[in-house]
């Protein structure tokens, strides 16, 4: 990612709570309020927009889309994007950290192929008016904005129906051999999610979908753009991010916990998927707190 793009924080999102995992905005408000997101930027968060009303272009990844209502629009991390809407727009956008969705599942978003980075469309157009984003999104911004207990896990339960619903969608414009192809990632991911604390060796998942690992790769590759191996390694990271963040083991602790079996290997791991040292992520972590 070039270094002139800024990289907004969730936390510049909702100021008064800069631990938070989970913030929702008015799309209207965010049109009034923040002009300069209307230059090519990304996040370090998940984000979902819905159109109710408005138009306009947004640009994702340099790929202009048209906007109209009822559309859905989700990005992962890293995602570059631009936006000119017009001034009727009207909506909601959902902003959340990966580990918010970790209690329920840690594998949850990486089960959606409009997340992945690569081959997926990142607009859901929803044609049936019988449709309940309307209201499921209403309900998830009167619940934010409440003080009711357990609020977040009441979202989380709703934000799981979205990504639901919007999968189902997304699946439907599947045919034929493609529609294969993305229940067998499905069943690979679902394996994954399982067992990924003890079964690390593709050829062993494989086995388990009755296939041969060279062709679960060429699966993985044709519909997300990624190796199998790499999901295993996706999961494994994810894990020990939310370790570093939320425990006081040390990092030796952690990587036997993961499975490794030595501490530097580990380290080597961690390094070459996420830029950092296990003690460089969790110190940054510490900085920003």
């Amino acid at each position: 990612m070039s270094s002139t793009v800024p990289v907004y924080q969730l936390q510049t999102f909702s100021r008064s709570d800069p631990d938070t995992l989970f913030h929702m905005t008015r799309l209207e408000d965010v049109v009034k309020e923040m002009e300069g997101v209307k230059q090519p930027h990304a996040h370090n968060y998940y984000l979902i927009m819905w159109f109710e009303a408005g138009s306009g272009i947004h640009t994702i990844d340099s790929k202009p889309y048209s906007v109209a209502p009822n559309q859905l629009y989700f990005l992962p991390p890293g995602k570059i994007h631009s936006w000119e809407f017009s001034a009727d727009t009207r909506g909601y956008n959902l902003f959340f950290d990966s580990d918010f969705c970790r209690d329920r599942s840690g594998h949850l978003l990486y089960r959606y192929p409009f997340f992945h980075d690569q081959k997926s469309t990142p607009l859901v157009e929803v044609t049936d008016p019988d449709a309940l984003f309307d209201d499921i999104l209403d309900f998830i911004y009167q619940e934010y904005r409440s003080e009711h207990p357990n609020r977040y896990q009441v979202i989380l339960s709703a934000l799981h129906i979205i990504l639901e619903l919007a999968d189902r969608l997304y699946h439907q414009s599947w045919h034929g051999d493609s529609s294969y192809l993305y229940e067998r990632i499905r069943q690979y991911e679902e394996l994954i999610e399982h067992q990924f604390m003890t079964v690390r060796e593709v050829s062993d998942y494989a086995a388990q979908m009755s296939l041969t690992p060279h062709y679960l790769n060429q699966i993985c590759k044709k519909v997300i753009g990624k190796t199998a191996s790499q999901l295993i390694q996706e999961r494994l990271i994810l894990e020990a991010r939310f370790l570093l963040k939320h425990t006081f083991q040390s990092v030796k602790e952690i990587s036997f916990q993961l499975g490794f079996q030595d501490p530097s290997y580990f380290v080597r791991f961690f390094r070459k998927n996420t830029g950092q040292t296990p003690v460089t992520f969790r110190q940054h972590l510490r900085v920003k707190r």
